[in-house]
């Protein structure tokens, strides 16, 4: 399943904890600022739970699963392609 997760951080300059228990989360992308694209077998909860150890009291986590149906431009070399090899479908499906 596809997940945008949006966050917006203010207590700590860097998170690199945060940044590895993003990428642990499955294949991901990070083209814009503040958002990661995830491709994971967690729900959206799930993978709310699994960050919000690794940020401030201040800082906000919002996780949303999305399809197939999706647009982008200046997205860079190669997106597009990457996002084409993504699993959308829940393990349901």
């Amino acid at each position: 399943m596809m997940y945008l997760v949006v966050l917006e951080l203010s207590a700590r300059p860097e998170y690199p904890e945060l940044e590895r228990a993003l990428k642990a989360l499955g294949n991901w992308s990070n083209r814009t600022k503040g958002a990661w694209i995830v491709e994971s077998r967690f729900t959206a909860s799930q993978i709310r739970d699994l960050l919000k150890p690794h940020v401030g009291a201040e800082d906000r986590i919002f996780v949303a699963r999305f399809t197939k149906n999706w647009a982008g431009t200046g997205m860079g070399q190669g997106f597009q392609e990457w996002m084409n090899r993504r699993n959308f479908d829940s393990p349901n499906s």
